[in-house]
């Protein structure tokens, strides 16, 4: 179930590399229900970047512990490999999945989902109801 320091890791990490590869163009965070049932909704997220882009050969991989896409990547812009791995983790444990696409120069696109309980929200107007009406908030 989805947890909302989980949840601030895993854009913290994804929202930290997109800004660390991405020298110019924009860095976009993007939240949309998958699907909505009577007691949880189902999040899907998408940080996307106009960095430098992955290896399609490395894409597979870069969710390892201590992997990155490029050893040169390490010297140039540091990290220990291990950010991926965690928020990999952390998606799993909130019942998601996530994955990327991404194409060398121009840029990537990380997607995760979450499902988070709405018990809170019984007997109040929860704002998953009417989503259209509503913003995106992030703590």
């Amino acid at each position: 179930m989805g947890d909302p320091n989980r949840l601030r890791r895993i854009i913290v990490n994804l929202v930290g590399n997109a800004i660390k590869f991405t020298e110019q163009g924009e860095i976009v965070l993007r939240v949309e229900p998958e699907s909505i049932r009577e007691d949880e909704v189902f999040l899907r997220f998408a940080v996307t970047d106009t960095g430098i882009g992955i290896p399609e050969d490395k894409v597979g991989h870069i969710f390892q512990a201590f992997v990155q896409a490029d050893s040169s990547t390490t010297r140039k812009y540091g990290g220990t490999g291990l950010g991926l791995a965690i928020s990999a983790q952390l998606v799993e444990l909130m019942g998601g999945r996530i994955w990327v696409e991404s194409r060398i120069g121009r840029g990537s696109i990380f997607h995760f989902t979450a499902r988070f309980g709405l018990k809170d929200f019984q007997g109040k107007d929860a704002p998953w109801r009417n989503w259209a009406a509503c913003g995106v908030y992030l703590c």
